[in-house]
């Protein structure tokens, strides 16, 4: 019975992240979380929503919701939507799943991740240690971050003091940054095997998002909606800057385009998101992708949205 019911649930979980029955695995949009409103804030309620690419919805309940009464244990998305990385329920480890059905790894424990970034083709793993204190008192940030090879399993740890901030476009480099005294930002390029080379852009900004080029070369910024570049080498701004307005958010990678979201509230106060492709040197953008969020409502709120 142990063997049949094991095998039952292998299946089941292949079926909900490929968002059912169908031939092929259909790509994730967004992920998202319900909250119930307190005296003191909001408490993260149920479990992870997934939103798939044909519109179909599922619910992950082997995905653990809550960390803390205030916090929402973390997910993330693969730029090709074909991976989804999580705390898992029963052991509060972190795990990298596919779409195609299964776990491709489990990695260490997520009891204290703050964040989680997959490259865009699921490859690799970046993790985000918090600041709470660990069982013998030491702060999580003590503990480098983690770049986690998915396929084999091999993790490397990244040096302390720098927060991540994603993968570049074709996964090669994963980034972090790092607030100075001096108010610049230093922003590094870890390789593989955990080596970095660090830059400092001009003192007068702190940007928001952040986005390398596939040859590292280019540092791509959105603050406030105005998108910029950054040569790396160079260490100066290119000329030129896009203006995506004051809604535009989340930079990422998909299929080796740049892409941001713009979003608005609409009809029944849902959220409406639509995903453009810009290319940062001449401003030209084109829709890729339109979809529609639950909004908050009287009785719970979107406490916290995953977009691909």
């Amino acid at each position: 019975m142990k063997i049949l019911y094991g095998t039952f649930a292998f299946v089941l979980l292949a079926q909900v992240l490929s968002g059912g029955f169908a031939s092929g695995p259909t790509p994730l949009r967004a992920a998202w979380l319900q909250a119930r409103p307190t005296y003191d804030g909001e408490v993260p309620t149920g479990t992870w929503q997934l939103e798939f690419a044909d519109g179909k919805r599922k619910n992950l309940s082997v995905a653990r919701a809550a960390t803390t009464p205030g916090d929402a244990a973390p997910v993330a998305i693969s730029g090709d939507g074909l991976h989804l990385a999580y705390v898992r329920t029963s052991d509060r480890r972190v795990v990298v799943a596919s779409m195609a059905g299964g776990e491709s790894f489990v990695g260490p424990s997520g009891a204290h991740v703050r964040a989680m970034w997959l490259s865009e083709d699921g490859s690799r793993l970046l993790i985000d240690h918090d600041d709470e204190r660990l069982g013998d008192g030491r702060r999580a940030t003590d503990t480098a971050d983690l770049l986690v090879e998915v396929g084999s399993g091999r993790t490397v740890s990244l040096p302390v003091g720098g927060r991540p901030a994603g993968f570049s476009a074709d996964g090669d480099e994963a980034l972090s940054r790092r607030q100075l005294k001096d108010d610049t930002v230093q922003v590094s390029a870890h390789r593989a095997d955990g080596t970095s080379a660090a830059w400092i852009p001009p003192r007068d900004v702190v940007p928001a998002d952040l986005a390398l080029s596939a040859d590292g070369g280019t540092l791509v910024t959105l603050e406030q909606g105005r998108l910029r570049r950054y040569d790396l080498a160079a260490g100066q701004w290119l000329a030129g800057e896009v203006s995506l307005g004051p809604s535009a958010y989340g930079l990422a990678w998909r299929a080796g385009e740049l892409t941001v979201k713009v979003g608005a509230h609409g009809a029944e106060n849902r959220w409406n998101v639509q995903v453009l492709a810009v290319d940062p040197a001449t401003g030209v953008t084109r829709t890729v992708d339109s979809y529609r969020l639950p909004g908050w409502t009287d009785d719970g709120a979107l406490f916290v949205a995953v977009q691909r």
